[in-house]
């Protein structure tokens, strides 16, 4: 074991927290130059060194992933949605392998195409049928009714591991796997409520995928006293389908008070608003 290591392993065995947090938090301000090393302490034969190794590395991956999203934020006016899907999640959740959910969403777009095979491409009706079948019947995605204020209905790992998401992210699930089976799933940022369209149909992936009508759409905005305009069913950009789902986590980290999480949501929330040089 080199110096360097020989050092870090014993101030990470150091029984005082605040030596231990110093160490860690120096590590991550090193950054990229320190990976090499934790990773060799990961392999470490004490549990305590190893962990301690593994959330730094976490750190730093959580650290890059929140500075690559500030960058798109600012730089790009049309912002990939499925790219910054991964990087609030890898940001938030650096520990999460995220290459295994977007493989996962691989496979699924995989089999739906292979499903779509026999559908004529200019059948809407036929393709959302095929696609809320497969995901909301078989795979079991819905809404999360029960505790619909929970972080995790707002982070895409996380609503692919459940099956469970609100309006917006479920919504998003049903446009990544439809992308890649190639058909046009559009988001339809309605007040209150996401929906999703194809060519011209409605549907709502938060309710079991069900079939939306015009005047179901109505009424949707009537329950909060708003009239429908064509407007409310143009295609959003995505900087605004974003800033939606930055405000959705800022709510849901707010009530349950995690302070960092909370405090990273606001940065980006008003860099994307425009709020933030």
């Amino acid at each position: 074991m080199s110096s360097q290591l020989d050092a870090i392993t014993r101030l990470f065995r150091d029984d005082d927290p605040e030596t231990v947090g110093l160490v860690k938090e120096q590590l991550v301000l090193r950054g990229e130059s320190a990976i090499e090393e934790l990773r060799d302490l990961v392999n470490a034969d004490s549990a305590i060194v190893a962990a301690h190794a593994q959330d730094v590395l976490h750190a730093i991956a959580g650290k890059r992933a929140s500075s690559q999203l500030e960058s798109l934020l600012r730089h790009q006016e049309d912002i990939p949605l499925e790219k910054a899907c991964w990087l609030i999640a890898e940001a938030l959740l650096p520990w999460v392998d995220c290459d295994e959910f977007r493989r996962m969403l691989d496979e699924w777009g995989g089999e739906l195409r292979r499903r779509l095979k026999k559908t004529p491409i200019h059948d809407s009706a036929e393709s959302v049928a095929t696609l809320i079948t497969y995901l909301h019947d078989e795979l079991g995605f819905d809404g999360n009714i029960e505790n619909y204020y929970n972080h995790e209905n707002s982070l895409l790992p996380c609503v692919m591991e459940n099956r469970r998401g609100l309006p917006l992210t479920l919504t998003l699930l049903y446009i990544f796997v439809a992308e890649r089976a190639g058909i046009s799933v559009q988001g339809v940022n309605l007040p209150g409520h996401f929906i999703a369209r194809c060519g011209e149909i409605y549907f709502d992936p938060f309710h079991q995928g069900r079939i939306l009508s015009i005047a179901d759409c109505a009424d949707i905005l009537a329950r909060q006293q708003i009239e429908l305009s064509d407007e409310h069913l143009e295609n959003p950009g995505t900087r605004q389908i974003v800033a939606r789902l930055l405000a959705n986590l800022r709510h849901a980290y707010d009530i349950e008070e995690a302070s960092w999480q909370k405090g990273m949501l606001d940065r980006w929330f008003a860099i994307v608003t425009g709020e933030s040089a």
